[in-house]
């Protein structure tokens, strides 16, 4: 379904109480992409999800939260746009997000990922 395209991936970690303030940065951020990326092209936006669900370490609960982005996009060019419209939209954002960051235990960035293998159409 997506083989070949271009994921970009974020995954933050934080405590239950910054649960709120996640889910705002979510909707704030589906919104600006809702109204700003194109669903055609090479720029084209295939996929976007936002999950909250507990953190495991050793199949155990760690009592934090994960908050994930996932975007999949055509080609690298939407990717490039996606970053280019970010950069040009900063005051669109709440300060939510900057906060939000600044308080998780840790967050993983990957920009730009190819997509080896997927299933399902």
């Amino acid at each position: 379904m997506f083989k070949n395209k271009k994921q970009l991936q974020y995954l933050w970690i934080f405590k239950p109480e910054l649960k709120d303030i996640a889910k705002r940065v979510a909707e704030d951020h589906v919104k600006w992409m809702n109204e700003t990326h194109t669903k055609e092209g090479d720029k084209a936006l295939l996929m976007l999800n936002w999950s909250i669900g507990a953190e495991f370490k050793k199949v155990v609960e760690t009592g934090n939260l994960s908050l994930i982005l996932t975007e999949i996009y055509e080609t690298q060019a939407g990717i490039d746009d996606h970053f280019e419209k970010a950069q040009n939209n900063s005051s669109y954002f709440r300060d939510d997000f900057g906060v939000f960051e600044s308080k998780c235990e840790s967050n993983v960035k990957i920009n730009s990922s190819d997509i080896i293998c997927s299933m399902w159409s």
